[in-house]
């Protein structure tokens, strides 16, 4: 009898908690890329009393989940338009389902003694190419983590969604995580600390490999410049008339061309367009004066993906 009035009690307590939880959908204006998604998910996140949020650049679109007696939607505008975005609640607050476990977490999260790698939510997500981590802009800020006493290795996984930190003592880690936020506050970069089931996701990914350190990050951008090769070229292919051996030979060059602007051993951050810079030098080689202003056009629409282009 005594165990079933405790188990009571304790189920009592948690009610409150599990029945507050409530998901609201925004709708954002200003967001131009997965970058700026991201960075707007990573704000709410540190906001007390947010359990998860999801965003989806193409909608333009943030679904939040959260504890209704520790936050409103109306407290989590600002935090938007602090960024430079404007939100509007697009869809009215609904009860979520209960999740026994995120009552366990948070308890677990504040007790939690400290662990040798660290995981972080970051917005080093390629602009041209979607799920694909930006080289150059991790490559800075992994290099200037390394420098850290504190740090054995930081990585980044493929999506440049999540910053992994090995500390050499775990018992560095609690104080360590500010000098991770503070690389990137740096650079005006949002970074959030991963806990509960986020960071057991990741721990598992991170154990199953294909990260990142920054002698290796540079294959991050040689992807990446496939991708934009290939999207400008074939945007102008139906003006440039050359054959297609031609034409892949073109393509092949300026993939090279951009990686190398890309990959410089530089802790600042390469040009967010190297088409600049490579365009004319490499494809003057292939093409005439019209063919290259066609190019040059193709190119002047940016390195993401237009609608309908694959992305």
């Amino acid at each position: 009898m005594k165990k079933f009035l405790l188990l009571l009690l304790a189920f009592a307590v948690a009610w409150p908690l599990l029945a507050a939880t409530k998901t609201v959908t925004f709708a954002v204006k200003g967001w131009t890329c997965g970058s700026c998604a991201a960075a707007t998910r990573i704000a709410l996140k540190k906001l007390d009393g947010i359990e998860d949020v999801k965003t989806d650049h193409e909608k333009m679109e943030a679904t939040v989940t959260y504890d209704d007696t520790k936050i409103t939607p109306q407290k989590m505008i600002p935090a938007i338009e602090k960024l430079g975005y404007k939100a509007t609640v697009k869809a009215a607050p609904q009860a979520s389902a209960a999740s026994p476990r995120s009552v366990k977490d948070n308890a677990i999260n504040e007790s939690a003694l400290p662990e040798r790698v660290s995981f972080f939510e970051v917005p080093l997500e390629c602009g041209a190419a979607e799920g694909l981590g930006c080289g150059s802009a991790s490559k800075p800020i992994l290099r200037s983590l390394q420098r850290d006493a504190r740090i054995a290795e930081p990585k980044i996984n493929y999506p440049g969604t999540v910053l992994a930190v090995v500390w050499k003592d775990p018992g560095q880690a609690r104080l360590g995580a500010s000098a991770v936020e503070a690389a990137f506050k740096e650079r005006d970069l949002e970074t959030a600390l991963l806990r509960g089931t986020a960071r057991d996701k990741a721990l598992k990914e991170f154990e199953a490999g294909q990260w990142y350190g920054a002698s290796d990050v540079d294959r991050l951008s040689e992807r990446e410049a496939k991708v934009i090769a290939a999207r400008v070229v074939k945007r102008a292919n139906g003006r440039l008339a050359l054959p297609a051996e031609r034409l892949a030979a073109l393509t092949h060059d300026l993939s090279v061309g951009i990686a190398r602007r890309l990959t410089r051993n530089t802790d600042e951050e390469c040009a967010r367009d190297p088409l600049e810079v490579e365009l004319t030098k490499i494809a003057g080689k292939y093409l005439n004066e019209q063919q290259l202003a066609e190019l040059r056009k193709a190119a002047e629409q940016g390195a993401g993906a237009l609608p309908g282009e694959t992305r």
